[in-house]
């Protein structure tokens, strides 16, 4: 009987996680819509994740984001064509295969992404104001365990 209890509260706690990780989602894409149009009103909000990438690491090749954001070729070729059409990345030809480019965060890319996620991370700051330190770093401890043990 006791088992039966456990396997109760376990699915009802499992529940209530499955729908907080669910509202925390519908906010990071609210999120991400909102920040891609602080960097460019006409940037959308599935190309800010690729653009950010770049400006905090640095060049990729197309195929290599393709495989980081689970997309097919077409997909990463439509949303560099958009970056690059707003002068937010370059293409420069890949020294190791003459088929391929190089794309990269442009200077004012950089520039308006650091702008606005200072700005942000102010927003967040406040938001979290009535949490400890030690709380805050328990909820990332909490999230790296759980993106450690949950598979993609």
């Amino acid at each position: 009987m006791m088992l039966l209890v456990d396997d109760l509260a376990r699915d009802e706690a499992i529940r209530g996680l499955e729908h907080e990780i669910g509202r925390l989602l519908r906010r990071v894409r609210r999120g991400l819509a909102e920040r891609a149009t602080q960097v460019d009103p006409a940037l959308s909000a599935t190309s800010y994740p690729m653009l950010a990438t770049l400006a905090e690491f640095g060049p990729h090749r197309a195929a290599d984001l393709a495989d980081m954001f689970a997309l097919d070729k077409g997909g990463v070729s439509r949303i560099v064509h958009q970056l690059v059409d707003l002068g937010l990345v370059e293409r420069t030809p890949d020294p190791n295969d003459g088929r391929a480019s190089i794309l990269a965060a442009t200077p004012l890319a950089r520039e308006r992404l650091l702008s606005m996620v200072g700005k942000r991370r102010e927003e967040f700051g406040a938001q979290m104001s009535g949490w400890e330190p030690d709380e805050i770093r328990e909820l990332a401890v909490a999230l790296a365990r759980l993106n450690s043990t949950v598979s993609d």
